[in-house]
């Protein structure tokens, strides 16, 4: 017996009790039913016979139909494979530069349909394909880091503070261990980083004065502040550094890593967007392969990535970086 003969045998079975009973409301109350229903079923079983008695067959109501092409949304997918730490905000204004206008609720729907509505879902995808077509499979970081949103520095114009600080990229068989020193310039977001073999003053050092000095040279801006940690690679041979070239070297406080907030996000948006992706695509055997994997993810950071931190406002850091060549060579034509 189907569910809709049972419902039917039952509704006939109503009305028979409240006939033997003579009383609707205890029929009803046997049933577990409201008189109104039984009324309307006895309506029906006077217009109809026992077979308006049967459950009626209601079609499916259409959903809503997605508002984008099928095009349009293998886009979207294809770039959240392609950058699966980024979320729709993030994806939304990317494919808004490749000529796709789709707002971040419609970016986060069509990830959903594809079963890839979260970060770890669009990881784990990366990391089944590439460990069916190239064996590689990483141990996965579940980890969040939870960072003050409160702005802590302020500075005006590219120079006038840059904050470093390491990182620890891991223990590679055959290469072994690696560290990331990172700058970033807080008036714009302007990225620099380096891969080492050591984390000591004496890499730290030759990374302030021919990477920072240098490139903020070459873009028309004297470095005049640095802020790290009070960790050791930032003392001895770096306050020599410091002094040769007339910047100013704060710490901050200990155990208020929060301080150092503009360089601390930018290493956690490099862990997210590049290492955790390019470890999943390929195996790095020497040091340089990493630096020159490093430097192409720095060159799309700086250059090509939306941004939208309050200093930015929606541009690349590289336009703020490079505005005063940019504004000489417009003078100057």
């Amino acid at each position: 017996m189907t569910l809709e003969d049972k419902v039917h045998a039952l509704r006939l079975h109503v009305l028979r009790r409240a006939a033997e009973l003579g009383n609707v409301s205890a029929a009803c109350r046997e049933a577990g039913i409201s008189r109104t229903m039984f009324y309307r079923w006895k309506e029906r079983f006077t217009l109809y016979g026992s077979d308006g008695l049967h459950p009626r067959r209601t079609a499916e109501r259409p959903g809503r139909p997605s508002p984008l092409e099928s095009v349009a949304e293998r886009q979207i997918l294809a770039l959240a494979l392609a950058w699966p730490t980024w979320g729709p905000q993030r994806l939304s204004l990317q494919l808004a530069q490749q000529g796709l206008s789709v707002s971040p609720s419609t970016v986060w729907r069509a990830l959903r349909r594809a079963g890839l509505g979260t970060r770890m879902q669009r990881l784990l995808a990366l990391e089944g394909h590439t460990a069916a077509s190239a064996g590689l499979l990483t141990e996965r970081t579940r980890r969040t880091l939870t960072r003050s949103r409160a702005r802590h520095v302020e500075a005006e114009a590219p120079g006038e503070l840059v904050c470093i600080d390491t990182f620890y990229i891991g223990k590679l068989k055959g290469v072994g261990k690696l560290w990331q020193i990172t700058a970033c310039d807080a008036a714009s977001s302007y990225a620099m980083a380096k891969v080492v073999a050591v984390c000591n003053a004496a890499e730290a050092a030759p990374f302030l004065e021919s990477v920072v000095a240098t490139t903020l040279a070459e873009a028309g801006w004297r470095l005049q502040r640095v802020l790290t940690d009070g960790g050791s690679e930032f003392r001895g041979q770096f306050d020599v550094v410091c002094s040769e070239l007339n910047v100013r070297h704060t710490r901050t406080k200990p155990r208020h890593a929060w301080t150092n907030g503009f360089v601390e996000r930018l290493q956690g948006t490099i862990l997210h967007e590049h290492w955790r992706i390019a470890f999943r695509r390929r195996y790095f055997r020497k040091r340089f392969q990493l630096q020159a994997s490093l430097d192409s993810f720095l060159q799309f950071y700086n250059f090509e990535r939306p941004h939208q931190g309050y200093r930015t406002k929606g541009r690349v850091p590289a336009e703020i970086f490079w505005g005063a060549i940019n504004t000489q060579v417009r003078q100057e034509v």
